[in-house]
């Protein structure tokens, strides 16, 4: 069946997604709220309308959790297997490597911590602070953050909440017009390695009926594509950007065709293999 996406309003989309954000924090997380508090004042150093440009593109990739969680909820198995080795961080040498690995180690922390896998969460998160370190953010994911975080293990939508929260943190300690280009990395990097390991995790058990809802969920994160590009593209004077714009052309005509011409079991073996192909090259 084919699947049509309307045009987007970025302002209005931006709008609802700050009432949805004071709803929520008002609503069913008010107790945790103590632990969500960031008192931190980071000075946001880029130009208004290179902000206003980021924030609108930037709202609509979603957050690596909010597809992951939903494995869990459809009884899906736990793989380690499907996540990026942890040991794989301490290899990475460039700025280009480091924050696509943050993105990519913090969508696996929050498959493992949808699943209450603490040992691997804490192996996860030890490789997420060295990096953030070397990216100079390190304040993000300090130690007195990293056992709250842990802590709230047990609460998927807590940690979520957290996690996220350490990420928009880390976004902000990046906002000068030299460094935005490393959080659109950061960014595209959850981004892939969440898409990566719910399409794996799903191929497990594509026929079941509790995953066939996964596939609208995964067409929509692939949608998000157009979003990241964007992003990126907006930086392309950036080495890197311009490297991982290349890196990603050759999905582009799987991922968005996706949930276009009738998504199901049937299709999801060349959304793997693209998945796969992309996710394989950019974290090596």
């Amino acid at each position: 069946m084919f699947r049509k996406f309307p045009t987007i309003n970025l302002i209005f989309v931006a709008g609802i997604a700050a009432v949805s954000l004071t709803l929520s924090s008002c609503g069913e997380h008010k107790e945790e709220s103590s632990e969500l508090t960031d008192v931190e004042v980071t000075k946001d150093t880029i130009k208004s309308e290179v902000r206003i440009n980021f924030d609108l593109i930037r709202i609509n990739v979603p957050y690596p959790g909010e597809l992951i969680k939903k494995l869990s909820a459809a009884k899906i198995a736990y793989n380690k297997n499907f996540l990026l080795p942890s040991g794989k961080a301490s290899s990475y040498a460039s700025n280009y490597q480091k924050a696509i690995g943050l993105g990519a180690l913090g969508a696996d922390i929050e498959l493992a911590a949808s699943y209450n896998q603490v040992q691997d969460a804490v192996e996860y998160l030890t490789q997420m602070s060295k990096l953030a370190g070397d990216l100079g953010i390190n304040s993000a994911f300090d130690p007195e953050f990293s056992k709250k975080l842990l802590a709230n293990i047990s609460k998927p939508d807590t940690f979520q909440l957290m996690l996220d929260k350490a990420y928009d943190k880390a976004e902000r300690n990046l906002r000068s017009n030299q460094r935005v280009a490393t959080v659109a990395l950061i960014v595209a990097g959850g981004w892939v390695e969440g898409l990566y390991t719910s399409v794996e995790e799903l191929n497990t058990n594509p026929n079941d009926i509790n995953s066939k809802s996964l596939y609208n969920d995964i067409s929509v994160h692939c949608y998000a594509f157009n979003y990241v590009f964007q992003l990126l593209e907006a930086y392309k004077s950036n080495p890197d950007c311009a490297k991982l714009l290349q890196e990603l052309e050759p999905s582009k005509a799987t991922l968005l065709g996706f949930g276009k011409s009738g998504w199901g079991p049937d299709a999801l073996p060349k959304l793997r293999e693209t998945v796969t192909a992309l996710r394989n090259k950019i974290t090596n």
